[in-house]
């Protein structure tokens, strides 16, 4: 049977070889080595006359062994991402962006009437050289590098940037004073669905808000000819009747030839969990399947993340890289049983190396390092809370594949 099976694969192997060595030398179709054409242009060799419609499919997958206190929990293969990535421009002055993600977060929403899975969902118009308006689903602009960069290319997220609300239905304003600077300002709502939806079981005598809208003012500039780059913004909401959460991203990037290096400062603090991070610390453990109720949203937290990394692009089809992170969590202001103070801190990792085998960086093989370590405050471990180190080895691709 083995015997049998060997011959098999070096059948098919063999045929496969040859198929390919044939198609290589006699098919009439040029070789594709870039994102610059599209599949269907590629297909049909008809030439795309226009931009109004652009379709893009993207994938994140690969195989992961992920550990939890330094013991192997499960390996597998695994898709992180699979979009659809739809954009055009209709005239000289109106575009569109829809984008929405195939494998997950397809229950309604209360409030904006959408599924989760769709991330943009917006139109927008250059009113003119200087001032642009946008309407509908977007992301938040918030600051920052890591929160700046394509989702597809993403490991591993901050705790901030992983568990903040990042696309919100609303409208933003931007204008671009000269070539290097933009302003833009921002309101949306300030969550998707319900307020239970939202924050689970509220503290007592929290209402929800008549107005629930977010606003975010954003200033991105750069300088000494792009070698330096900043992403700032301030946001404020009203998570509950004169209740509040305030946030600050700020970013830094520089890039100079092969390297490219980012350090983000990231903080909010809310008087309901703007995370739920310190509220998953008091879920009681309930034995059975019996479904444990939801802990009450705790109040007066705010979240501090520092995020850093470098890449360097050794070779023009090679890159390697290293991205750290140091977040805390903690009561500003006691209130019932709980003590003002550090509850929680994490610090997390990242290393890997990147192929990008085409002549662009639409397609890249990754061979990647992720870990996290906690360390609970004495506080926190009065409420029984605990928290297992994690760390992940991964080998996989991510394609943004162009179709049309």
């Amino acid at each position: 049977m083995k015997r049998l099976t060997v011959a098999w694969l070096s059948a098919f192997l063999f045929i496969g070889s040859a198929l390919t060595s044939y198609a290589q030398t006699n098919s009439p179709i040029p070789e594709r080595d870039s994102s610059s054409v599209s599949l269907f242009e590629y297909a049909t060799k008809i030439p795309k006359r226009n931009k109004v419609f652009n379709l893009d499919l993207e994938m994140h997958a690969g195989f992961n062994a992920d550990f939890f206190s330094g013991k192997l929990d499960e390996a597998a293969f695994r898709f992180r991402d699979v979009k659809i990535d739809v954009t055009g421009e209709v005239n000289d002055r109106l575009f569109y962006w829809y984008r929405q993600t195939l494998n997950g977060g397809y229950e309604g929403q209360a409030l904006e009437n959408l599924n989760e899975s769709i991330e943009y969902a917006y139109i927008g118009y250059k009113l003119n050289e200087r001032f642009t308006l946008t309407a509908g689903k977007q992301d938040v602009f918030y600051g920052g590098f890591e929160y700046d960069e394509n989702p597809l290319l993403i490991y591993e997220y901050s705790d901030m940037n992983e568990y903040s609300l990042c696309y919100l239905t609303g409208i933003g304003l931007g204008y671009q004073p000269n070539e290097s600077q933009e302003i833009r300002l921002q309101v949306t709502n300030s969550r998707m669905g319900s307020m239970e939806d939202e924050y689970g079981r509220l503290p007592e005598g929290f209402k929800k808000p008549r107005v629930p809208l977010f606003y975010t003012l954003n200033w991105n500039g750069n300088f000494l000819d792009e070698l330096i780059h900043l992403r700032y913004s301030v946001s404020a909401a009203e998570q509950a009747q004169g209740k509040y959460i305030y946030s600050v991203f700020t970013g830094q990037s520089i890039e100079a030839g092969p390297v490219y290096a980012y350090f983000d400062v990231m903080y909010s603090r809310g008087k309901l969990d703007p995370l739920g991070l310190l509220t998953e610390l008091t879920q009681p453990e309930v034995a059975g399947e019996e479904e444990p109720e939801p802990p009450v949203r705790m109040q007066n937290i705010d979240y501090l993340s520092l995020v850093g990394e470098i890449q360097y692009r050794f070779h023009p089809k090679w890159q390697l890289f290293a991205k750290g992170m140091y977040e805390s969590a903690s009561i500003y202001k006691a209130y019932d049983a709980y003590e003002k103070g550090k509850y929680r801190t994490a610090w997390g990792y990242q290393g890997g190396l990147e192929f990008y085998p085409m002549a662009d960086d639409n397609l890249h093989i990754f061979l990647t390092a992720t870990g996290k370590k906690y360390n609970l405050s004495e506080r926190a471990k009065a409420l029984d809370a605990s928290l297992d180190d994690t760390a992940r080895l991964s080998i996989g691709f991510i394609y943004r594949l162009p179709l049309y």
